[in-house]
């Protein structure tokens, strides 16, 4: 069985003939206190949900602990801790704590019941995907071969999908994967961000409404859900949507049936909802900020996206597919810029590793030894607007200009226009939306 890649001493990545496997370590867990004391169970990673609800490995009888209360992970450095934004908070030997990793022997505490963990011995073998894409998803590491196995397994199913993640993992590029790889794949892809819409407007955006229903309803109007009638409408920001809007969406959901503002009767929609969020959703149904009923409505499959910094083997195929997608036809990274941008950190994940490489070739600055500083600005810097959107504008401004500037070199076609530039065609339509290019080519 040769060995693919090593994860540290917790996972390693291993081929059994034609099946691709990892090896992982599992972790003992004894209940010292509370309803469940005495029991002993070993479970496997890299992660364990523990928690009174659904979807838990280790199921606890305790009131005061909360459905998902901790998700333990297995990593290099041992076993980590993770509280979900519980009720009653959790405490290793009398410590609260959000995220930490926990010594040997250390008492967990949740609630009123009280855990001891140890790392074991013990190892299973899990089998893994064997892809190194899935849609426009990228990498061989280990969490993005998990992520894929779990991808390849509800593709196929009609259940809601929850997907979370932090800013910039790719949460609506995992909803579209999973969109054209399932048997809707020929239906319509709505989006629907719920950060982006006006509160008042939620609702007539979400299920329509007929003529006349409010000011400047001057004819009848699909809505979002009617849109992806036979295809897969994809909630996005879903923490965002107010709570007085969330019954009729729990209702919608419950029912598949529509009412449009301003309308009497019901239209029955046949739609697969995923839903995204960076948000902890849990904290938020533990704030009472959001509805706990809707949240396992939406919460049937979840689907976790690993953040960059945990995946770090993936950054080379990253930079190299960035490179190409903005270098075609241009200067190219040279090595030494390649080895800076690995070595880098992005707290804003793959979005913010694009950017940068996007900044190295537009620049011009890729063939030094390293990336030297961005010259002065023309225009002054307004320091009231925080560095990180600033930035982001930049590049935006940049990508806009220059998929502008391609599609008129094509005469509006966007597939050409998609190869000049050197992206794909999804990734060209996606920006015509966007930004509106077809209504600025058009003045």
């Amino acid at each position: 069985m040769p060995k693919v890649t090593d994860e540290g001493s917790t996972e390693i990545l291993f081929r059994d003939g034609e099946q691709l496997k990892i090896r992982t370590r599992t972790i003992r867990i004894e209940v010292t206190g509370g309803p469940n004391a005495g029991q002993s169970v070993e479970l496997a990673g890299p992660e364990i949900r523990i928690g009174t609800g659904k979807n838990v490995q280790l199921l606890l009888f305790d009131p005061t602990v909360s459905r998902h209360h901790i998700t333990l992970r297995i990593e290099t450095s041992g076993i980590r801790v993770v509280d979900q934004g519980s009720s009653n908070g959790t405490s290793i030997d009398g410590v609260r704590i959000n995220d930490a990793f926990v010594r040997p022997d250390s008492i967990i505490t949740l609630g009123e019941t009280t855990l001891r963990l140890r790392l074991s011995s013990g190892t299973v073998e899990l089998p893994v995907s064997s892809r190194e894409r899935y849609g426009s998803l990228l990498g061989t590491s280990v969490p993005m071969r998990q992520l894929f196995t779990l991808l390849e397994r509800i593709q196929p199913a009609e259940d809601p999908v929850l997907i979370q993640g932090e800013t910039g993992t790719g949460k609506e590029l995992v909803a579209e994967a999973i969109h054209e790889e399932s048997p809707r794949s020929q239906g319509a892809f709505v989006v629907f961000d719920c950060s982006a819409v006006s509160a008042n407007l939620v609702e007539s955006e979400l299920f329509g409404h007929v003529r006349g229903a409010f000011t400047g309803a001057h004819a009848d109007r699909e809505g979002a859900f009617e849109q992806a009638d036979g295809g897969t409408i994809f909630l996005d920001e879903i923490g965002e949507l107010p709570l007085d809007l969330q019954p009729k969406l729990l209702r919608a959901l419950e029912s598949f049936e529509v009412r449009r503002v301003g309308g009497v009767g019901v239209k029955r929609v046949n739609v697969r909802v995923i839903a995204a969020t960076n948000r902890r959703l849990e904290e938020e149904v533990a704030q009472r900020r959001f509805r706990e009923d809707l949240f396992y409505r939406l919460a049937v499959i979840r689907v976790d996206i690993p953040p960059l910094r945990s995946r770090r083997d993936d950054l080379p195929t990253l930079i190299d597919h960035f490179a190409s997608e903005f270098g075609r036809g241009t200067r190219h990274l040279s090595p030494a810029a390649r080895a800076e941008l690995q070595r880098a950190n992005y707290p804003g994940n793959v979005r913010e590793l694009r950017n940068a490489v996007a900044r190295a070739i537009s620049l011009g600055v890729v063939q030094t030894e390293r990336l030297e500083p961005m010259p002065p600005p023309d225009d002054e810097i307004d320091f009231k607007v925080p560095f990180l959107l600033a930035r982001d504008k930049k590049l935006e401004d940049f990508e806009r200009i220059y998929l502008l500037e391609a599609l008129r070199r094509c005469g509006g076609n966007a597939t050409k226009a998609a190869d000049l530039a050197g992206v794909n065609r999804k990734f060209m339509q996606r920006a015509i939306k966007r930004y509106g290019l077809r209504a600025t080519l058009d003045e």
